[in-house]
């Protein structure tokens, strides 16, 4: 009996199921049907409604000839042949003081030829000191006045728009600040990492989430004063894959949820939690007093 104990769990496990995993009972507001929580735990202490026992989950696409070149399989549902290499979204979960924060950040390789606003220099970093609030004292270092020609976009656009507004305006857009860039990351392309959004990300069934680098200045040479150079029609866009958006979304769309939910727990109730995450998290929202929060 134990001999056919160990081989039913050794199946498992090479089909990439874990009959512990299945067997525990999942905390709190833990939504099953993500992946991350039906692998084996690494570490069975930590309990994070999002990323299990993970720190960051990351999800790639890339382009025929980014397989060709560093030796990887062709994807079907991945980038087309462009500008664009490789693009991927992580989600990880940060430290900021008491609290746990998620962050969605966008990563890739693009050709380091393409005709947009440059950050300075062969590399470039945001100063860790910019996450403080308030960031350095000391204007020239202000976050948004470091970055604002040369800043990228991640916005979200209807697929079928019911009216003129829904097709001439994004659903969602933020300005994405770089966090890292090198240049010569190889000789034709350089490496990006973006601090996106979590919310501006949405569901690839119903919306076309899109990554834009602006080419011209905002305010001096765009064509409209009034918007933001890199959402005018001047500035190069690439979409991110339907195959990758309906890997990560689901995580994206935890991660803000859960992220709001914690802040509120907090005393801030400035941070909305829809109505299904309520639901999932069964009480966790509520004021630290009046819970005892995952650990």
């Amino acid at each position: 009996m134990q001999s056919l104990r160990h081989l039913v769990g050794l199946a498992l496990l090479l089909l990439g199921l874990s009959p512990i995993a299945h067997a525990e009972a999942l905390p709190p507001g833990v939504n099953p049907e993500l992946p991350v929580h039906q692998q084996p735990k690494r570490h069975p202490e930590l309990a994070d409604p999002v990323l299990g026992d993970r720190a960051a989950i990351v999800e790639w696409a890339w382009s025929p000839q980014y397989a060709k070149r560093f030796g990887v399989p062709a994807q079907s549902d991945g980038l087309k042949d462009g500008a664009l290499w490789l693009v991927g979204v992580k989600v990880l979960r940060l430290q900021a003081g008491k609290r746990q924060t998620y962050h969605c950040r966008i990563a890739g390789l693009i050709d380091n030829r393409l005709a947009i606003i440059w950050p300075p220099g062969e590399q470039y970093m945001d100063h860790p000191a910019n996450i403080w609030l308030g960031g350095l004292p000391h204007p020239r270092y202000g976050r948004l006045d470091e970055q604002n020609t040369f800043v990228p976009g991640q916005v979200a656009w209807y697929r079928k728009p019911k009216n003129p507004r829904q097709q001439k305006f994004p659903e969602s857009g933020i300005g994405t600040h770089y966090l890292l860039y090198y240049r010569r990351y190889q000789a034709d392309l350089a490496y990006f990492e973006l601090e996106g959004g979590c919310a501006y990300f949405n569901d690839p069934e119903h919306f076309r989430n899109e990554l834009r680098f602006p080419t011209r200045i905002d305010g001096e040479n765009d064509s409209d004063p009034r918007v933001e150079a890199v959402f005018e029609p001047s500035a190069v866009t690439f979409d991110l894959p339907d195959g990758l958006m309906r890997k990560i979304y689901p995580y994206t769309r935890e991660a803000e949820a859960w992220g709001n939910c914690i802040w509120r727990r907090n005393g801030d109730k400035t941070f909305t939690v829809p109505a299904w995450a309520v639901k999932r998290f069964k009480g966790l929202c509520e004021p630290e007093s009046a819970v005892q929060p995952i650990r």
